[in-house]
């Protein structure tokens, strides 16, 4: 059966599917982690949040104009930048880097809403890479599954699932700046009848090079660095899916093509000048917390990986809040969390 454009096929046992996936990361974590801190499964390691802007293009097409974006307007927001692998390691080796951005008074009733009912917070959680790691939640199960056993069962699943194994080659490389690589949402969100995804360009070039002998934690203290002395900015944008065969929702396997869909800016994000390392602001950047359900009805996520997330995403995040005794509370201008205020650095 061809699939119709912006349409989603759920399969009947993914509820299922989605309850083993999450019992299996949950072991995961209690096997790595038997004391001390307990970090996400994915995204384990945090380089920074900094504070940022969120502007939305006050000269978009009709089209463009839905939802968040249906009328210019600025937003405050926290950006996390990280590594995605799930244990901790040095910058200098291979990995995926993420940016995930949490904006702050986004009124609107959202998709998903934790214990925190009054918070008014819409999540981004944007990737290195254009391509998920798995096409759908049988595969990633099935590679999850493996690489806990690891030995032969992890080299017998990536050889016989190649597309995979290629696709873990290609996206764990090495990166010289976090300020200077594009992201992507990898998965595909609606917007309004339509499907898309989500695209940021760094409006840096890509300058800088790796050091000669990098720190483990060079990609941090360079950001920290960079963002002491000047400001950064980011084009937001989205991209329409036009071919349901080649850019299909089901398959978060696939890189939708930008010659067949071209990305159309809707928003810049602005990261001023700031210091962003103290001990407050780290324990913040370890205890947030992202879920891309956390959005408006018009930007529902779509496809298999993103449905998994749904039921995925909260029970992990409390496991990893209770392990951790910190509180489960989405960010507010009320003390509960570093003020949103942003802090230029005086030269």
């Amino acid at each position: 059966m061809k699939p119709e454009l912006n349409r989603e096929y759920p399969q009947p046992d993914e509820a299922e599917l989605s309850e083993k996936l999450t019992a299996l990361l949950i072991e995961m974590l209690e096997k790595s982690y038997l004391t001390g801190t307990t970090p996400r499964d994915t995204h384990a390691k945090g380089h920074v949040i900094v504070q940022g802007e969120f502007i939305v293009d006050s000269n978009l097409s009709d089209e463009l104009r839905v939802g968040l974006f249906a009328e210019a307007r600025s937003y405050p927001c926290w950006i996390r930048f990280a590594n995605t692998s799930p244990r901790p390691q040095p910058d200098k080796k291979g990995d995926v880097r993420s940016m995930s951005i949490k904006l702050m008074g986004v009124a609107g009733e959202k998709l998903f809403r934790d214990d925190d009912n009054q918070a008014e917070t819409l999540d981004f959680i944007m990737m290195g890479v254009p391509r998920f790691l798995a096409p759908n939640v049988p595969q990633f199960y099935d590679m999850e599954v493996a690489l806990d056993r690891g030995g032969v069962a992890m080299v017998w699943f990536f050889l016989t699932h190649p597309r995979i194994a290629w696709t873990v080659f290609t996206s764990f490389t090495k990166c010289a700046n976090l300020l200077e690589v594009p992201y992507f949402s990898q998965t595909p969100y609606a917007f309004d009848s339509r499907a898309v995804q989500y695209h940021i360009k760094p409006n840096q070039p890509a300058t800088s090079r790796l050091p000669e002998k990098p720190s483990a934690n060079f990609l941090r203290e360079r950001l920290i660095e960079q963002l002491a002395h000047s400001d950064v900015s980011f084009d937001f944008s989205v991209q329409f899916q036009t071919d349901p065969m080649r850019m299909p929702i089901e398959d978060a396997n696939v890189a939708w093509p930008e010659s067949l869909s071209p990305y159309q800016k809707v928003a810049t994000i602005k990261i001023p000048s700031q210091r962003c390392d103290s001990p407050e602001q780290m324990a913040f950047c370890e205890n947030v917390s992202f879920n891309p359900w956390r959005t408006l009805p018009e930007h529902r996520p779509l496809g298999g990986i993103n449905r998994a997330r749904r039921e995925v995403y909260p029970v992990i995040s409390k496991f990893r809040h209770y392990r951790n005794a910190a509180p489960l509370k989405e960010p507010a201008v009320d003390g509960s969390y570093p003020q949103l205020a942003i802090s230029k650095v005086s030269t």
